[in-house]
């Protein structure tokens, strides 16, 4: 409750009227505690279908990098492309990570775009969610994996992953990859809260594949003066 609202209840005038001066004021700060319990989330019925641009337009990208420095309070891992190696994987395939240790991961950040990508991850510590309340489809609530060019702010991919508050070993989810091309990127643990979207760990992948169109106005790269066929 405002602190207001607690010398409202001292000044009030000792009166017939008093019940209802108190009724009154009580209902007044009931109301102005809701509002600002709720202030940088609200409740999403119509929610966007997902990796789709309306979606992304309601994401908040105001972030505050807060990165640390692993085992000093908890520790938050991702790799990237966890069970690719089938050899290492044994007969689990691509659940070779789910519920394990490093152990039993691997991590393979040159990756061929397309597909979605298989991501594991581990905090070792209760991982923020809001299910279970009035912000549930609240895409600006929760903990979030995102992908990110570095040093950008624009969303190109993001799955959310607090299901458990406290999961055992890594977990694995898919991010879609169909938006990247050629270049750098990285994956973003992100906390999005109501004063904003927190950043506590990054990963940097590369995406060997495909080349992407020349932008409008670009420069087309320089063509070989011999075809791939005809090259010795």
């Amino acid at each position: 409750v405002p602190a207001f609202c607690h010398a409202s209840f001292k000044m009030l005038p000792i009166t017939w009227q008093m019940p209802r001066l108190v009724w009154l004021t009580a209902l007044q700060c009931w109301m102005l505690g809701r509002s600002e319990d709720a202030i940088g989330w609200s409740p999403v019925k119509n929610m966007p279908q997902r990796d789709t641009a309306p979606y992304f337009a309601l994401i908040r990208t105001d972030y505050k990098f807060r990165l640390q420095n692993d085992y000093v309070a908890y520790t938050i891992d991702i790799l990237i492309d966890p069970c690719r190696d089938l050899v290492r994987a044994g007969g689990r395939g691509s659940a070779c990570c789910k519920d394990q240790n490093i152990a039993g991961c691997q991590h393979h950040p040159d990756i061929e775009a397309g597909q979605d990508l298989q991501v594991a991850y581990m905090q070792n510590a209760h991982i923020a969610s809001c299910r279970g309340t009035d912000f549930e489809y609240d895409p600006n609530c929760g903990t979030y994996l995102e992908v990110h060019r570095p040093g950008t702010k624009e969303v190109l991919s993001d799955v959310r992953i607090d299901a458990q508050s406290f999961p055992s070993g890594y977990q694995t989810v898919f991010l879609a990859t169909h938006r990247l091309c050629r270049g750098q990127y990285e994956v973003w643990w992100v906390v999005r809260t109501r004063s904003g979207p927190y950043v506590q760990r990054t990963r940097s992948f590369y995406v060997s594949s495909p080349t992407c169109d020349t932008p409008l106005g670009g420069v087309d790269p320089p063509q070989p003066l011999l075809s791939l066929s005809d090259m010795p």
